[in-house]
């Protein structure tokens, strides 16, 4: 898809960037299983905490990788687990979402232990917890190249004390009153508003790369410019019907350059 502006500024004015975390800087859909495997443990009675990944059945851990794409938010975790271990066979959206919507009860008490779980596994060896996560190396090669250049802001639905700890180790460099986090809020479109509104900026100077597509949308709906990170979980699903600011889509990271240089 051709992009809609020439390359170059999107304006004349300071330009800010917002990156979701997990599907943009990092994968963490090993961390996320062992996790989510744990907190299904804990909400059925069983609180001896699984540590090593390694252990895990290898086609259960190929199934979940598979599925990822299909979970946005720490309580659909719940539905991940259910359909790598509890019920087998061909799993698209519309399936899962009838999942989810059954399950209310159990999701709603399945996502307190989630970050439970987390912090736990963190504590417990904090370097083999980060061993669970990468850093994408579509994201890390531009983001070389354009770290220190404009204001970089967070805007992801993971727990703030996880990208606290990913911002120091990582050496993201990016301000800590820059981290939008679950605690603040999860609706994305809600936090870029609230982000530029503490930048003292419109919103229209912001650039928001997600990895889905409908996050997109929505934040776009805000006057920011959309950007969707194709190497993500759920970057290569088809993009929504275009609008009259189509979503551009990036291969990686680096690609973003002539919108903000």
């Amino acid at each position: 898809m051709p992009p809609p502006q020439a390359a170059g500024k999107l304006s004349a004015m300071q330009t800010h960037l917002a990156l979701d975390f997990d599907g943009v800087i990092c994968d963490s859909v090993d961390e996320c299983h062992l996790t989510a495997l744990n907190a299904w443990r804990l909400l059925n009675g069983q609180e001896q905490l699984l540590t090593e990944f390694k252990a895990l059945d290898h086609s259960a851990v190929e199934r979940f990788r598979r599925l990822r794409h299909l979970a946005h938010s720490a309580p659909e975790f719940w539905g991940l687990i259910h359909f790598t271990y509890h019920e087998p066979g061909a799993v698209d959206r519309a399936r899962f979402g009838l999942k989810m919507q059954a399950e209310a009860t159990s999701l709603a008490a399945f996502e307190p232990l989630f970050f439970k779980a987390r912090g736990q596994l963190r504590s417990a060896d904090p370097g083999r917890w980060l061993a669970l996560n990468r850093m994408y190396p579509q994201f890390h090669t531009g983001w070389e190249r354009i770290k220190g250049r404009l204001p970089v802001f967070i805007i992801t639905t993971k727990d703030r004390e996880s990208i606290r700890y990913f911002n120091r180790v990582w050496a993201l460099g990016i301000p800590d009153n820059h981290l939008w986090t679950k605690e603040r809020g999860t609706d994305k479109a809600q936090a870029l508003l609230s982000l530029a509104r503490q930048a003292d900026c419109p919103p229209q100077s912001f650039v928001f790369v997600d990895d889905n597509p409908h996050h997109v949308q929505r934040v776009a709906a805000t006057g920011a410019r959309g950007f969707l990170a194709r190497w993500g979980y759920v970057g290569q699903e088809k993009l929504p019907s275009p609008n009259d600011d189509p979503i551009v889509p990036l291969e990686q990271l680096s690609d973003l350059l002539p919108f903000i240089t």
